[in-house]
């Protein structure tokens, strides 16, 4: 989960989903007496009645909820949040029910009256839960911006004004903006050990910079467009659809690096896989990560132990073990091998 905005003092705080976990965690953390406000469908009826010409369309809107209640749908994949639409208009008018379904990758904003030490604890867990990092570069032919972008936010790192003649921009000499921008690239992904970066700039600042980047920088860039170059364009570049092939490359390595401990731990002995013995180890305290695959998360809900479930993904999150949940072809492939859950044990049992 990617932090947009928080603003505590005020109760707000704006997030996007970047992993299945994130809703397992947003579930615990949204309350009834929220506000969410966020993009949804809503079904309307365009037309007149008494000329028989009413036909349903779907529209997609921003809403704001006071929330009633928070599920899972019955795929795991999306969480459900219940409520009394806020924001009136024609088409919605104020007080009627409507349902907001969280996604991947989906933005929205939470308002609390009161955020509790836990919930702010629960809240920093998500924001914590990868430890993958995203370089963003914004930059023209003058000016180059660069920020960090964590689960927990941005940071940012530099903000480079280029003192060569506009004349000689066109040129590759050594002190061209672009040659200061591939050198510190060079340098922070060294330096933080991200898994990629985000290049904005006019479109027609783009080959000028592609041209000089070595191979290993160019399997791990993404070119997208703005049109403005300042610190403010980070900010609005995390809502861009183009972020989602980022995310998406984030999530399978986190998930394949999952699977890599867990066959090691197999191999020393140090895995429970089936929900029995993972529940067994959970009540001694031995989990220090669990995974959960998406299909054992459908078959629970199917015959009703979805409850059983969450109960001790719960008693695992409290006692700071780490909560994973897979749905990668390949993780699928193993862990519903062993049961569809597995537990990495911080030590094994005498």
């Amino acid at each position: 989960m990617l932090s947009l905005k928080k603003d505590f003092k005020h109760g707000t705080v704006s997030l996007k989903i970047t992993l299945l976990d994130d809703l397992w965690y947003l579930s615990q953390i949204i309350s009834p007496g929220d506000f969410l406000t966020a993009k949804t469908e809503r079904k309307i009826k365009i037309g007149d009645p008494s000329k028989g010409n009413v036909r349903v369309i779907r529209k997609t809107m921003t809403l704001k909820i006071f929330v009633e209640s928070v599920d899972f749908s019955d795929q795991g994949s999306q969480l459900r949040v219940n409520g009394l639409v806020q924001d009136g208009r024609d088409d919605v008018p104020k007080g009627v029910y409507h349902a907001i379904g969280l996604e991947l990758n989906d933005t929205f904003t939470l308002s609390k009256n009161d955020w509790p030490l836990f919930l702010r604890s629960k809240l920093d867990s998500a924001l914590t839960n990868t430890a993958h990092q995203i370089l963003f570069i914004v930059f023209d032919r003058e000016r180059a911006i660069f920020a960090l972008v964590r689960q927990q936010g941005i940071e940012y790192l530099a903000d480079i004004k280029s003192s060569t003649e506009k004349k000689q921009y066109a040129q590759s000499s050594t002190d061209s903006i672009y040659q200061i921008i591939l050198t510190q690239l060079e340098t922070y992904m060294k330096t933080y050990d991200c898994s990629g970066i985000v290049a904005a700039s006019p479109a027609f600042w783009k080959d000028n910079l592609e041209k000089l980047l070595p191979a290993i920088l160019k399997k791990k860039i993404i070119f997208i467009t703005t049109n403005t170059v300042d610190p403010s364009s980070i900010q609005k570049l995390l809502s861009r659809p183009e972020l989602a092939r980022v995310l998406a490359d984030q999530r399978l390595q986190k998930e394949e690096s999952f699977i890599d401990l867990v066959l090691e731990s197999l191999v020393k002995d140090k895995l429970a896989y089936g929900f029995h013995d993972v529940q067994t180890a959970a009540n001694n305290g031995a989990i220090q990560e669990i995974g959960v695959s998406e299909n054992f998360i459908i078959s629970s809900r199917q015959d009703g132990t979805y409850d059983v479930l969450d109960r001790l993904l719960k008693q695992v999150d409290r006692m700071k073990g780490k909560v994973h949940f897979l749905s990668s072809p390949q993780s699928l492939k193993r862990i519903d091998g062993l049961g569809g859950i597995v537990g990495l044990l911080r030590w094994v049992a005498p």
